[in-house]
């Protein structure tokens, strides 16, 4: 009986934040081609990790923005109006229904929860806080800086027992130079844009790319073959 096939460990480092559309998009396409590999019996063991960048860092963190506002002020109401039209039929593509009510503000706090997650529980737990982070922001107009919601996706992703643990922890600034240390990082290596991933160290990938071009690389990885430098695309925030 032939032995199993080892597996080749494949790093993603997805440098995201927490109010890019492309991001929560990317993250859909990711999972999506993760799921098809898994079916091909791709030789790879996935190894997920999320890393903080900042959008606006001119975002409030004390009080929240009204979204529409925001947005029509910064793009223009007919461009804003244009934009969420067609991010909502594009979230539909991959089974997220985009609503854009709701407040906006600083995201450096669910940061720190997303890499709390990750201490605790690793990549399991860090996608379950951005399963809840996102779905919330993005689909339930959530206030992603509010610290009531992010104690409830905590509690949710079992990051913490119970929400006053959560509300303790968004107290502190426990872990906020490494997550500010990671961001500086991110500028530093170029990144403009997000989502962007790392594969490996080794690789780059820009934007939401779709599933069908996720999955080609991964591909290509399985197979030993090698990667062009990397893959770019313009549905970046």
């Amino acid at each position: 009986m032939a032995a199993p096939m080892a597996l080749k460990p494949l790093s993603l480092h997805v440098i995201s934040d927490s109010i890019c559309p492309f991001c929560y998009m990317g993250y859909k396409q990711l999972n999506l081609a993760m799921a098809a590999a898994k079916k091909e019996n791709l030789p790879l063991d996935f190894k997920l990790r999320f890393k903080p960048f900042l959008l606006d860092p001119t975002l409030p963190t004390d009080k929240p923005l009204n979204k529409r506002e925001h947005y029509d002020s910064k793009f223009g109401a007919a461009n804003f109006a244009r934009m969420e039209k067609q991010m909502a039929a594009r979230g539909k593509t991959v089974g997220i229904n985009f609503s854009y009510g709701g407040n906006i503000r600083q995201t450096i706090d669910s940061h720190r929860l997303i890499e709390k997650a990750f201490l605790v529980g690793g990549d399991e737990k860090q996608r379950l806080i951005i399963d809840a982070l996102f779905g919330g922001y993005f689909e339930k107009e959530q206030d992603v800086g509010d610290h009531d919601f992010l104690a409830e996706c905590a509690v949710q992703a079992g990051v913490f027992a119970s929400k006053p643990d959560a509300v303790a922890f968004l107290a502190t600034d426990e872990l906020r130079d490494g997550v500010q240390k990671d961001i500086t990082d991110a500028k530093r290596m170029g990144v403009e844009g997000v989502p962007f991933i790392l594969l490996n160290n080794k690789y780059a990938v820009s934007g939401a790319q779709g599933e069908e071009t996720f999955l080609q690389i991964f591909r290509k990885i399985a197979a030993g073959e090698k990667l062009a430098a990397d893959e770019s695309s313009e549905d970046t925030c």
